[in-house]
């Protein structure tokens, strides 16, 4: 699928903030993407892609990253964007143009 297809949808701009929050809480703390990866037992490849924007996390994918890191979502998404979203917001998918 091409990248720049997305560039403009709601999901990519939470892809890009959310990957930002993560880079910036796991370089606050001081912890390597591959022990991040371990531990949320993920290849390193899935946590990159997390970390670059390129994918955002699944549904218990960021359960288990919100139990890692003790941030809740909205929390780690609003230390970048400096708002809150709405918790239906953070897992919603773009409806599907016709």
């Amino acid at each position: 699928m091409n990248r720049n297809a997305h560039a403009g949808s709601t999901s990519c701009d939470l892809c890009a903030t959310f990957a930002r929050a993560f880079r910036n809480w796991r370089l606050n703390n001081n912890i390597l993407l591959r022990k991040i990866a371990k531990d949320l037992g993920v290849s390193i490849a899935t946590a990159n892609s997390w970390e670059s924007g390129q994918r955002f996390p699944t549904g218990r994918h960021l359960e288990k990253i919100v139990d890692y890191t003790g941030v809740p979502p909205c929390q780690l998404l609003c230390r970048i964007t400096h708002k809150c979203l709405p918790s239906n917001r953070l897992l919603a998918r773009p409806k599907k143009r016709r």
